[in-house]
């Protein structure tokens, strides 16, 4: 039975990730600065007020969106580790779900990762000493190539350095998926295919 109780929380939930998804679009648009209370009560015709009755401020709610869209990407790579096969396979199976998570979610990927996002910016950090602790997507890609190195599939190398030029390799290519818009599905694929291919050999002793 629907109670007014119930129907108040659905609602509440349903305007909470109203707000959420423009504040994302305005976020990928033009980045932290672009983002107001004013010009997203605009967008979704709410008062700023009843914006406020959620999130207590725009940087809350650009962790919010940071938070999710990486809950999203952990929840990718855990379970495609969790299917378990060879150190190649789950890489490949990794590269692949990256480029079609971005091509599927572009608003998020411009959001957290082609836009300027203010104190936020720090849990979306890619490149600095320590990452792989820090971020369990990097902890996983670093696992699994120490895991290659172990078994003699992958030359021997710094496991988190080499787990950030996997990064910055995947994020080339899901940044031109998104930036270039319609590609169609067969070419994304075939670009894909090479691409593991060519980072593939890149690790071989």
């Amino acid at each position: 039975m629907l109670t007014k109780e119930t129907a108040t929380r659905d609602s509440d939930i349903s305007t909470a990730d109203r707000i959420l998804e423009a504040a994302g679009q305005l976020l990928a648009e033009g980045g932290y600065e672009a983002l107001s209370m004013r010009k997203l009560a605009a967008k979704i015709g709410l008062s700023q007020a009843a914006i406020y009755r959620h999130y207590a401020d725009k940087d809350e709610l650009v962790g919010r969106i940071v938070a999710t869209g990486y809950a999203e990407l952990v929840a990718m790579v855990e379970g495609i580790a969790a299917k378990g096969g060879s150190p190649e396979e789950i890489l490949a199976a990794n590269i692949a779900a990256y480029i079609e998570w971005a091509a599927a979610r572009p608003v998020i990927f411009k959001a957290l990762l082609l836009r300027e996002i203010g104190p936020a910016g720090a849990g979306v950090e890619a490149l600095a000493a320590g990452v792989a602790r820090r971020r369990r997507t990097f902890g996983l890609l670093a696992e699994i190539l120490e895991r290659g190195m172990a078994e003699g599939r992958f030359a021997r190398a710094d496991a988190e350095l080499t787990a950030q030029a996997l990064w910055t390799a995947m994020f080339g290519l899901a940044s031109r998926v998104v930036l270039e818009g319609e590609v169609p599905p067969e070419r994304r694929a075939a670009l894909v295919e090479r691409h593991i291919d060519l980072l593939l050999r890149g690790l071989r002793p």
